[in-house]
């Protein structure tokens, strides 16, 4: 494979559990990754403060970013498309309750009533 010069500009950098204590003051996290085990999990986060995680990369089955615990924290789980995150996403290591709890972006947007009314002094996870 040919080398583009432009990948000199990035560094990829994998993290140890050490490094992922960074995610503590993050309130904007993105995973994009092809991992088959959680690399995040709920003590990486400061979940006292508002939270917003996506998680691309689920395009065959078994593959897995997040650790199920933060999908039960989360007031809301949001996905492109159902099928997909049952089948190859996050949501095929979620039970049936929590699955119900999924929603599609399009519906989330459509109607508001999706969406958990906001309290003060509680931090969102989504």
């Amino acid at each position: 494979m040919k080398s583009n010069p432009l990948d000199a500009q990035w560094r990829i950098t994998v993290a140890d559990d050490d490094a992922m204590d960074a995610f503590k003051g993050c309130q904007l996290v993105h995973t994009l990754t092809t991992s088959r085990e959680p690399i995040l999990l709920a003590k990486h986060l400061d979940l006292s403060q508002d939270v917003h995680i996506s998680a691309v990369g689920a395009d065959s089955p078994g593959k897995c970013k997040l650790r199920s615990c933060i999908l039960k924290c989360a007031d809301i789980i949001a996905c492109d498309s159902l099928v997909q995150t049952i089948e190859r996403g996050e949501g095929q290591f979620c039970n049936q309750m929590q699955c119900a709890s999924i929603v599609e972006i399009g519906t989330l947007l459509a109607k508001s009533d999706k969406i958990p009314p906001y309290q003060a002094n509680k931090p969102r996870l989504t």
